[in-house]
């Protein structure tokens, strides 16, 4: 059987602007994959963005079991703006789950002997990795804790009249070498 070119270009192009003329499939062709699905990647970014940042800036609630444990550390953590401290109501790990607080740290009734004789004191924080909010909080209470740890080291260097310089034996400084042109891949 042999195949008219003719009429086959003459039934596609009918086909093609059949198609063309059809409204709806210039929409679903054309407006829907060139304006809406950008518009909806963009707000899909944009409010996970909004989401992020909303947790970022929201204020973290810890209950912290002990607290008359370590005062200094207390006061560390009640001087930050974005964490509250509250008091333990009925069961904390309960509130831990129900989202109610973001985490608890639990101070040993040893934690500050062991800091004043020179010791490792050891803390708990517990926070729900599957959550946001716990793990912001998380974050915040580890940061507030180096530095408590630092002003710790400072403390115990000074007892010993030794210079804040010996537990940092080394400084490196690294230079880059390398051209703008070079970093852009001109």
């Amino acid at each position: 059987m042999k195949m008219n070119w003719k009429n086959i270009k003459l039934i596609f192009t009918k086909e093609l602007i059949g198609t063309v003329r059809d409204k709806r499939t210039i929409i679903v062709m054309v407006i829907i994959p060139l304006i809406f699905y950008p518009l909806l990647f963009m707000g899909i970014g944009y409010f996970g963005k909004m989401a992020n940042i909303k947790s970022e800036e929201a204020v973290s609630k810890i209950i912290i079991s002990g607290a008359e444990f370590a005062p200094q550390l207390v006061k560390y953590l009640q001087d930050n703006k974005k964490i509250e401290v509250l008091s333990a109501i009925g069961d904390s790990q309960s509130n831990l789950q129900k989202g109610e607080v973001q985490a608890i740290l639990i101070i040993p009734q040893d934690f500050e002997y062991k800091i004043k004789s020179g010791e490792s004191g050891q803390l708990i924080l517990k926070y729900d990795a599957t959550e946001a909010k716990s793990s912001i909080a998380q974050k915040r209470i580890n940061q507030i804790i180096e530095e408590y740890k630092s002003e710790i080291i400072l403390q115990r260097i000074s007892q010993l009249d030794l210079k804040e310089e010996f537990i940092h034996p080394l400084i490196l400084h690294s230079e880059n070498v390398a051209t703008p042109e070079k970093m852009t891949g001109s």
